[in-house]
């Protein structure tokens, strides 16, 4: 895998209509996500994010990723956290971070954070900023990062405590996303 990320669409799949009747039919409880760092970085994330809990969901896409999995890195997954539906507006964004690779514990069993994924779940052209960069190059190369700016429906996959990623300022609008995490045992 070159890029080591991947990028499919899901549009027109079960999967899609699955998330959008989650989305459109909960009664959402929002709370401000603002993060500080372990290095004391104030305001590394501002948004509003809601939690969706629905088992059958995070099932049908823990299958579907777990696939692309086996074909790419080959982890050993067992699980995926509760869906964060996330709402950046008017300087929302969150800096250069990697999704912790912290372990847990679930049932009497270890477990840590190996996947990540980001759905897209409005147009580009509904909100201005609030591009996804995605470090891909050694630090050598003047520019280390591909940017996404995807369409609705759009699915980025990447390992968790690997890839340095951001979301950039909204200046205008709304952008509006679905990330979640895979996990499995450690790492041997």
């Amino acid at each position: 895998m070159e890029l080591g990320y991947g990028v499919n669409n899901l549009i027109n799949t079960p999967l899609w209509d699955l998330i959008q009747k989650n989305i459109n039919t909960i009664n959402h409880k929002w709370e401000n996500a603002t993060v500080s760092d372990s290095n004391d970085r104030k305001n590394v994330r501002k948004c509003k994010i809601s939690w969706l809990i629905d088992g059958y969901l995070r099932t049908q896409l823990f299958h579907s990723i777990n696939l692309y999995n086996k074909e790419n890195w080959n982890y050993d997954l067992d699980g995926m956290e509760s869906l964060q539906y996330g709402i950046y507006s008017d300087g929302g964004h969150y800096d250069w971070h990697v999704d912790e690779s912290r372990e847990n514990k679930v049932n009497g069993k270890v477990i840590r954070r190996k996947l990540s994924m980001t759905i897209w779940l409005n147009d580009p052209d509904e909100y201005e900023g609030g591009e996804f960069d995605i470090e891909t190059k050694s630090p050598l190369e003047e520019i280390r990062y591909d940017t996404l700016k995807l369409s609705k429906g759009s699915i980025v996959i990447f390992p968790s405590n690997k890839v340095w990623h951001r979301v950039r300022p909204v200046t205008s609008g709304e952008r509006k996303s679905l990330v979640g995490w895979l996990s499995g045992p450690p790492f041997k």
